[in-house]
């Protein structure tokens, strides 16, 4: 029996066909978890609702707005209604964005970060006060990305500042519950460069990898199903760091994503050896050329 048989879990942007949250749902649900789905888009998350409903998952869909605090509000309110608490807390909504930087446009900067930053600050506010105050274990967990956290993809400079911004709120989440001496656990999930529809379309999503390996950066397509499978697993453990590390990699995906997992290690190694040495950034900013 899987340690999430029969706990409530809430998981932001996970309306779309090809999701790590619609993923993760079916996965939670197949292990015995009741789910509440959430996504902006009211028409793909009714079809996933139902979809999931039909393979006899005990699933109910909410329309949300992360970028509003209000809504995610409502999400949490519809959610303790229906199932009476919730146990995880998968803060995942997220979008892929640029952000020029030698212009003065603004406006996509202020929807990538009130998207997937306030996302997830409206989902910590919105979900861990009520989680506290009904008791016991629990899990909160936000996708960050390599993007913010390995190196910095600085051509796309707003969604990797959205995921810095991500790491460090959960961080600081992870000590203000120690501290607070709550069972609830932390977990913050880098998914590998995944088939889906972060980019619009998840068939856009090998262009990505191939003008990543064209700038010098391994990239390997995740599915949807591998990542919730990390997702899961985090859960169980109880790990901050959700990540597909060498072990998980040998043991689920038969080595399948060592050359970026061998690069993302250095990148890391070379991150702190220029902050130490007080040397240029260049050694841990990478995209696609």
């Amino acid at each position: 029996m899987s340690s999430i048989d029969g706990k409530v879990a809430v998981i932001t942007g996970s309306g779309g066909p090809r999701s790590i949250g619609r993923a993760t749902a079916r996965l939670f649900a197949a292990n015995g978890a009741k789910v509440v789905l959430a996504d902006i888009n009211s028409g793909t998350l009714d079809q996933t609702v139902k979809d999931l409903a039909d393979e006899g998952l005990d699933v109910f869909g909410v329309q949300a707005d992360v970028a509003d605090y209000e809504s995610v509000k409502a999400l949490a309110d519809a959610a303790w209604e229906h199932y009476g608490r919730v146990d995880i807390a998968f803060l995942n909504a997220g979008i892929g964005g640029v952000g020029t930087l030698l212009d003065d446009a603004l406006d996509e900067w202020r929807r990538v970060v009130d998207i997937n930053f306030f996302g997830v600050l409206h989902g910590i506010k919105a979900f861990a006060p009520r989680m506290i105050a009904q008791g016991g274990p629990g899990d909160i967990i936000g996708t960050t990305s390599g993007a913010g956290a390995v190196g910095v993809q600085y051509q796309t400079a707003a969604y990797a500042a959205s995921k810095a911004a991500v790491i460090s709120v959960l961080e600081s989440l992870y000590g203000q519950l120690r501290d607070a001496e709550s069972e609830i656990k932390v977990h913050a999930l880098f998914p590998p460069l995944t088939k889906s529809g972060l980019a619009g379309d998840p068939e856009f999503m090998p262009f990505v990898q191939q003008g990543l390996e064209k700038g010098g950066v391994p990239a390997v397509l995740a599915e949807p199903e591998e990542v919730a499978v990390t997702v899961l697993e985090a859960v169980e453990s109880g790990n901050f760091w959700a990540r597909h590390d060498r072990e998980a990699d040998t043991r689920l995906s038969e080595g399948r994503f060592t050359p970026v997992i061998e690069w993302e290690e250095q990148v890391l190694r070379d991150r702190a050896d220029a902050i130490i040495n007080r040397t240029a950034p260049d050694p841990y900013l990478w995209g696609m050329r």
